[in-house]
């Protein structure tokens, strides 16, 4: 009995003294400047989101944060950056998700794997729609389908890159229907408007804000639901079609961080995706500032990871 509670009493300390070291390693952070690594340029919309993100974290942190741009390499610069920085939690990743659910398929030797990272919450989505010209004759998703069946391969859209989260998403699309349609890379999205709007290309895969803009007809939308902007139009599941979205993303920092100051960078990410200084910015942006936390961001990467992996193979990409 004696021994039994010995055993008992030294446990008891061990677990304080565990706790102990928790609780002070959660409160001496930060210990300096943060780092928040972008993926894209500055200006960008993803960079302007770290930016306000950033000024929230340091008033709640009382600590300077600091926003580095590492844009190139198909966003994995700023990911290798990550990776190879202290998991200390004094260097986190602002970025969509495709240098992780993409990039990892396409690239042998990327620098990192989906596992070199914790993602800490999702922050923002971008969601991309397939359009046409207002002067195409193409009134609907369902006219778009009918034809496609009587006539296959007749239908050309544009995209912002081999690869691209968007050009992925549309050949899920086709593919879960059964279609075929022309692809038609360019270098960023609004590369392919002035061709769009002239109606030398047929369609094209439109963010929420490039609609707005520039008028074009949607016909579907790459989401979960049908958008507040755009309510009349059906989603790829409302048309039969089980499709991955990848226009979202999020916070990272690197595997190995203490669980104390991920916690803790959790806690504050949901507060700071909630606010509604970011929230009013996001909107402003064209962009849902959709917060999920740690379990359910992780979930959906790796459901998205592996969807790509299931695709990629069966497409001839050329960069």
């Amino acid at each position: 009995m004696t021994n039994f509670t010995s055993l008992l009493r030294r446990t008891a300390a061990a677990a304080l003294m565990l706790a102990t070291v928790h609780s002070a390693i959660a409160q001496s952070f930060p210990a300096r400047t943060i780092s928040i690594v972008t993926t894209l340029p500055p200006g960008s919309t993803v960079d302007v989101l770290a930016r306000v993100f950033g000024q929230q974290l340091s008033q709640r942190l009382n600590e300077s944060v600091v926003i580095e741009s590492k844009a190139g390499a198909g966003l994995m610069l700023g990911m290798q950056a990550v990776a190879a920085a202290a998991a200390d939690g004094h260097t986190l990743a602002f970025t969509p998700v495709t240098p992780l659910t993409i990039q990892t398929h396409r690239v042998k030797n990327a620098g990192y794997a989906l596992d070199s990272f914790v993602p800490l919450c999702q922050t923002f989505e971008n969601i991309f729609f397939l359009a046409v010209s207002p002067k195409s004759d193409i009134k609907d998703a369902a006219a778009l389908i009918a034809r496609l069946k009587r006539e296959p391969g007749k239908f050309s859209y544009g995209h912002s890159g081999s690869g691209s989260a968007p050009h992925l998403m549309a050949e899920e699309f086709w593919r879960a229907l059964g279609l075929q349609a022309g692809d038609v890379p360019y270098r960023g999205e609004t590369a392919f408007f002035p061709d769009l709007t002239s109606g030398t290309l047929e369609g094209g895969m439109v963010t929420t804000a490039g609609l707005q803009q520039h008028g074009f007809k949607p016909l579907v939308v790459f989401g979960t639901a049908r958008s507040k902007v755009f309510p009349d139009v059906p989603t790829v599941a409302e048309l039969g079609a089980q499709v991955t979205p990848s226009g979202y993303g999020g916070v990272f920092v690197r595997r190995g961080t203490a669980p104390e100051v991920v916690t803790r960078l959790e806690g504050l990410c949901r507060d700071i995706v909630n606010s509604p200084a970011y929230q009013q910015r996001a909107e402003s942006l064209q962009q849902n500032a959709t917060y999920l936390d740690r379990t359910a961001f992780a979930q959906r990467l790796q459901n998205d990871h592996a969807s790509k992996g299931r695709l990629l193979p069966n497409l001839k990409i050329v960069d």
